[in-house]
């Protein structure tokens, strides 16, 4: 059901996603890696490594941006602050580190809102989404949060809708320990699907999507603004 007119965003959760911009050639060598490594992290809570799909639909909606070619993602719940998963991210870079461009790679920490849980699944779409000028943060993620999030209700053929609430003071310390260089998003919607091509068939008509963008473009600086679809090639639930 919609969000609550009361509800308030869960705080008790913090993620941290590492966005990683392969060298050209190299994104399966980078997935091998990651996948290499990921195990390590597995201590520290959820983790996943997410891969872009062959054939993305969805970075030609906004082609100012580029999209990420791997996500490395650890999620705990209940942890004081993410300090602990940025340190242990940072041991990883250097396994990585001739295979991606630290400059374009990004790091994103904040509190997971998970509107319509569900178990991981095999595909997930990502929207990193930058608020438009003459909006703040606080109304920002007021009309995301109780508002836009409605479109998230009524898209067919979704497991999950996981509304990701960005901090931007974190991620941008985050992203001065990790030596990468995009932090500041707002907020990454992502739609848990059980695979792209039965998702495009149920919103082939296109009306959804319409009325979403409409929407859209009262608080997001959409022209800065990526989207993009991965595959999941690991996963640790963790302790």
């Amino acid at each position: 059901m919609p969000v609550a007119p009361d509800a308030r965003p869960d705080h008790e959760t913090w993620r941290v996603q590492l966005l990683l911009a392969a060298r050209g050639g190299q994104r399966d060598q980078l997935t091998t890696r990651l996948v290499e490594e990921a195990p390590g992290l597995a201590g520290l809570g959820r983790v996943s490594v997410l891969v872009q799909l062959d054939g993305d639909p969805f970075p030609a909606a906004n082609p100012l941006c580029r999209p990420f070619d791997a996500v490395l993602e650890v999620q705990h719940h209940g942890l004081a602050d993410p300090a602990p998963i940025v340190q242990e991210l940072e041991k990883v870079l250097p396994a990585v580190g001739e295979l991606i461009h630290p400059d374009l790679c990004g790091v994103l920490a904040g509190w997971p809102q998970e509107l319509i849980p569900c178990d991981p699944t095999p595909v997930r779409y990502l929207y990193l989404m930058r608020r438009k000028a003459g909006t703040s943060r606080q109304e920002y993620l007021e009309y995301y949060f109780h508002h836009h999030s409605g479109f998230g209700f009524k898209t067919p053929a979704i497991d999950g809708y996981t509304q990701f609430h960005v901090d931007p003071e974190t991620s941008a310390d985050a992203a001065r320990h990790l030596g990468v260089g995009v932090h500041g998003v707002d907020s990454v919607s992502e739609l848990h699907l059980a695979s792209l091509e039965g998702f495009l068939a149920a919103i082939g008509d296109g009306r959804l999507g319409a009325e979403a963008l409409a929407d859209e473009c009262t608080f997001v600086d959409r022209d800065n603004s990526v989207s993009f679809c991965t595959a999941r090639r690991y996963l640790s639930i963790g302790p």
